[in-house]
């Protein structure tokens, strides 16, 4: 056995004996099997769905083409239903906010109703006219200004800069090239055919992922970082939930990961955070923006070791609990090779904001922060304040 031989075959004994120890510890080796035997079983189910969802592109995509080659093989007035699957299509690839906007097709005649930016109006009505089967447009969108706030350009900017928006049939293509190269290389076992093995594997793998490589990796600063998004419910008014968020100073009494917060000016704060392994992480962060009872927008200062961005919605519910959406970039020292460290270390940003956020939907619903509560202590402070005068 020759040099690398031996090497290969240590490292293989290495990394088969740690995984053999990390599935089989007696305090956690359940979990863990239990754990990745349902990855395994989420990640087949993605598989197929998105075959699924390849092979139906592909055939539209063919009937699409067959169409323009033989226009008399589809009728020249598509149906109502169709006409609007069209236009429904088209809205989200001309406006950031496609599901704002409501459609009704009537012969022919598309009525749209709802909201969208300013600077997408035009573009948007333009596209719609050009979508075949369609006669006129009757344009009864009203205009929103409120989307030209720098964190919300921000967080389309950077989606747009990270997605990776491959057509299905694209992927499915990419990926069976791929596999079919991988086989070919690695029968063929010579060297050039590790080449060309590793080359499909690539192009296999590229074509399941979901985002550029380079936002993927996330190591240059001009990279957005992760992204993560998240919606809760709580059984509390939405002027108290509100109030809570504006001021990052309570984040401390909900946040477990946040250890303090320190304001330093005018919406200007100093974030200091238990990191991995219990080592403070600090930086300064401003808020950009608040409108009352409805959001929270902010992000951190060029320089800090976490660069971040985000924004919080709240919405009232009709059974007076308030709706919270949350959607924000982070990038973590040393880009996809910082988060992975974290995660092994237990600091998975996305587990700890999904804890916290139980908890304060658990806190706020067991009153800790209702306005009656506020009040009352309110109330006792100034009590205890004229006794000791």
């Amino acid at each position: 056995m020759n040099g690398r031989k031996l090497t290969a075959a240590i490292l293989f004994g290495l990394g088969a004996g740690a995984a053999t120890a990390y599935l089989t510890n007696p305090q956690y080796g359940r979990k863990r099997r239990a754990e990745l035997a349902s990855g395994a079983n989420r990640l087949l189910k993605k598989v197929a769905r998105e075959g699924e969802k390849s092979l139906r592109d592909s055939q539209h995509r063919l009937a699409g083409l067959a169409a323009q080659l033989w226009p008399g093989s589809e009728s020249e007035s598509p149906s109502d239903q169709v006409l609007e699957a069209r236009i429904r299509s088209r809205l989200g690839r001309v406006t950031s906010h496609p599901r704002r906007i409501h459609v009704l097709c009537d012969q022919g005649t598309a009525t749209l109703w709802g909201v969208v930016p300013e600077h997408e109006l035009g573009v948007l009505v333009q596209a719609i006219e050009a979508i075949p089967g369609v006669t006129e447009v009757f344009n009864h969108l009203e205009v929103s200004r409120s989307e030209e706030a720098p964190t919300a350009h921000l967080l389309q900017d950077a989606r747009d800069q990270a997605r990776l928006n491959w057509s299905p049939s694209k992927r499915l293509l990419l990926g069976t090239t791929g596999a079919a190269l991988a086989v070919y290389g690695w029968r063929r076992n010579d060297l050039a055919g590790k080449a060309l093995s590793l080359l499909g594997a690539g192009v296999a793998v590229r074509s399941t992922m979901q985002n550029h490589l380079r936002a993927s990796l996330a190591m240059g600063e001009s990279s957005p970082g992760f992204e993560i998004e998240r919606t809760i419910r709580i059984n509390a008014p939405i002027s108290d939930l509100f109030d809570f968020w504006m001021n990052p100073e309570n984040y401390p009494k909900v946040f477990s990961h946040v250890a303090k917060i320190e304001r330093l000016g005018e919406n200007l704060y100093r974030w200091t955070l238990n990191g991995p392994a219990g080592i403070p992480i600090g930086w300064e962060g401003v808020i950009t923006r608040t409108i009352p009872n409805t959001l929270v927008e902010w992000k951190s200062l060029p320089g800090s070791p976490i660069a971040n961005f985000g924004i919080a919605h709240f919405d009232p519910h009709y059974d007076a609990s308030t709706r919270i959406n949350i959607r924000m970039f982070y990038r973590p020292p040393a880009g996809i090779l910082g988060r992975f460290f974290a995660e092994l270390l237990g600091a998975d940003a996305g587990k700890i904001l999904d804890h916290d956020l139980k908890r304060l939907k658990y806190m706020f619903e067991k009153t800790e922060f209702s306005s009656e509560e506020k009040t009352r202590r309110s109330e006792e402070e100034d009590v205890l304040k004229i006794a000791t005068t």
